[in-house]
């Protein structure tokens, strides 16, 4: 997730002292939709790609729940008062099946604490938000899963060793 708060903005966050809640939360948003997005577009041409029927099958699924996702938060952007932001075309590369895998789950990896630290904060305020962000998580360890299990069976040596 970018960055979108000025430095000022963050130390005012930092001592707990008055932001707009309702733009923090639809920056949180917005940033979450723009990933989910470009991620279900990533799904979709690796899906294509695949080698495997099975893996393309199971990575349309994990696109589909990514859509619903999408779909929440837009809802919420929507009630808020916000815009959806600007989605910019995702670009194609030419990597193998285990690579575009690879590349999955370390993106899903690496957002995954984020969220769970953005639906803290907004729970309080706007516990319909943090259970949607939420909800979005426990889905993505389901994926995560999903996408450890393919890679494992595509590639076992390499996997083990990524992961050592």
């Amino acid at each position: 997730m970018k960055d979108r708060h000025s430095w000022s903005g963050w130390w005012r966050e930092f001592f707990g002292l008055s932001t707009d809640p309702d733009r923090y939360a639809t920056e949180i948003l917005s940033d979450r939709y723009l990933e989910k997005t470009q991620h279900v577009a990533r799904l979709n041409q690796q899906a294509e790609r695949m080698q495997y029927p099975q893996f393309r099958k199971k990575l349309l699924e994990i696109a589909a729940d990514e859509t619903k996702h999408t779909e929440w938060l837009a809802e919420k952007i929507k009630i808020l008062g916000g815009r959806l932001p600007d989605i910019s075309p995702v670009r194609e590369s030419t990597k193998n099946s285990w690579q575009y895998l690879l590349e999955d789950l370390t993106a899903a990896q690496s957002s995954a604490p984020e969220l769970l630290d953005q639906a803290q904060k907004l729970r309080g305020r706007f516990p319909d938000i943090a259970e949607v962000l939420e909800r979005i998580h426990r889905d993505g360890v389901k994926h995560r899963e999903a996408i450890r299990d393919m890679l494992m069976k595509s590639d076992p040596q390499s996997l083990s060793s990524w992961l050592a």
